[in-house]
């Protein structure tokens, strides 16, 4: 990729489209127009709009008592949840005109917000470097991952098509070996089209090997795909990174030495995934395994961990641990990472409170352990494994190359949402002036 052709791409950026120009604008109007209706219909529908309010917490108070008993009482508060969900939307229409504000601010912060995001998501491309197409593409396939994802896109021909050498693999395939022997035959980037969890294993070979990596989303979820900001639902245009790309470096964890791109839980979701009719029967098993690990009968399990406060615990329902932290806030963006290259792992601990009411806490740190008398039952990107105690966890800060689509934004739907801050306000400004805000267009990697 020549300078000249890096400059170009670089002075694309320079200025905001009229499109832009009007998101902020319409940010700028709507954002606070909103709040205004929903602090006034808030100041005159109390204390009536209280009542909604704590229907719909008694709801989710249901819903968790439903995941976490058995018998009758489950049946019972499986009732009283979607019950509780009904009374609150039916008090709240039942409040009168405040409700119409309400609904009229919240659907201007709803409209704001989304302008917004249109308005500065063009901005928000990270860190990275124009490359030119890789000379020796090697591309590993899952064909089962994702009932079949690759077959339905015809994703192994596109690719051959494109010149990248496709290599499948098949039930009892080292995968992790089969990386390793392509990096030895000369590939200069390396590929998986599968789940979260071969994804982990091939990247782990080409840090190894020190080659790029290539993210082709033909799993099931596909988290690492989504906190890239690739369209999880077009595996074949993935393939383009493996063409004239941009280049970026990211942070992976480590567990007791294992590279992960996501996160490991451990807990009742390590417990249930550790469990052999997972595969076939999810949320069968699910069920039938979340009480018997975190309901009320359930000994407690045997997690040693210390909090973010430095306070000492001896269990909890459920840990996980993430290769950079989770936004977890109640709005577009969530279960999703704002970043990939904030060096700090994210901790989020589920315990069982009085009366069986969940406590989440969450914090970031560069390291954690837990600790336990025997090994600790986790899903490592999703892969049921069991870790030997102490599980020490840590970030590799910028250690995998990753190539992605030009065409791609490149961010999360959580970094895609711009924070309620003046700095905020003063970018839109500066957009609907028809200016690029500083910092516009990432800067070369290291």
């Amino acid at each position: 990729m020549t300078g000249a052709r890096e400059h170009q791409e670089r002075r694309e950026l320079d200025a905001p489209r009229p499109a832009h120009r009007l998101g902020a604008v319409a940010a700028l109007v709507c954002v606070p127009l909103g709040a205004a209706l929903v602090l006034a219909a808030v100041i005159e529908g109390l204390p009536w709009l209280l009542v909604p309010a704590l229907l719909l917490a008694g709801a989710v108070y249901a819903g968790w008592k439903a995941l976490v008993r058995r018998g009758i009482r489950r049946r019972l508060y499986a009732v009283l949840a979607p019950a509780a969900l009904l009374a609150a939307v039916v008090v709240t229409a039942l409040v009168g005109v405040e409700v119409r504000l309400l609904g009229a601010g919240v659907a201007l912060l709803v409209a704001g917000g989304a302008a917004a995001v249109g308005a500065l998501a063009w901005t928000a491309r990270p860190s990275g470097r124009l490359v030119g197409p890789a000379r020796h593409p090697v591309l590993l396939v899952n064909p089962r991952s994702g009932d079949g994802v690759a077959e339905d896109t015809d994703l192994v021909a596109a690719a051959r098509q494109r010149g990248i050498r496709v290599v499948e693999v098949h039930d009892g395939d080292d995968l992790p070996a089969l990386a390793r022997r392509e990096a030895r035959r000369g590939a200069d980037c390396l590929g998986m089209a599968g789940g979260d969890g071969s994804l982990a294993a091939v990247a782990t070979e080409a840090m190894r090997a020190h080659v790029p990596f290539v993210c082709v989303p033909a799993g099931t979820r596909n988290h690492f795909a989504l906190d890239l900001g690739l369209d999880r639902s077009d595996p074949v245009a993935a393939l383009d990174a493996f063409g004239e790309a941009f280049q970026r470096r990211i942070d992976v964890g480590v567990v007791n030495g294992r590279v992960f791109l996501n996160n490991v839980s451990m807990g009742a979701y390590g417990e249930v995934v550790a469990d052999e009719q997972y595969r076939e029967r999810k949320l069968g098993t699910a069920l039938e395994r979340i009480p018997e690990v975190v309901g009320p009968d359930a000994e407690p399990l045997d997690l040693r961990f210390v909090d973010g406060d430095g306070e000492r615990h001896d269990t909890a329902a459920v840990i996980q641990v993430s290769n950079n932290r989770y936004d977890l806030t109640p709005v577009p963006g969530f279960g999703s990472r704002p970043s990939l290259t904030d060096g700090r792992l994210g901790v989020v601990v589920v315990q069982t409170g009085a009366g069986d009411r969940p406590i989440v806490t969450q914090w970031e740190a560069p390291t954690f352990e837990v600790d336990s008398d025997g090994p600790v039952a986790a899903g490592v990107d999703g892969e049921a494994v069991h870790l030997d105690p102490p599980v020490r966890f840590g970030v590799r800060p910028a250690a995998l190359r990753v190539r992605m689509p030009r065409d791609v934004a490149g961010v999360s739907p959580a970094a895609k949402r711009p924070p309620l801050t003046v700095a905020t306000v003063r970018r839109l400004l500066v957009v609907a002036g028809g200016r690029a805000p500083e910092g516009t267009g990432g800067s070369p990697e290291a």
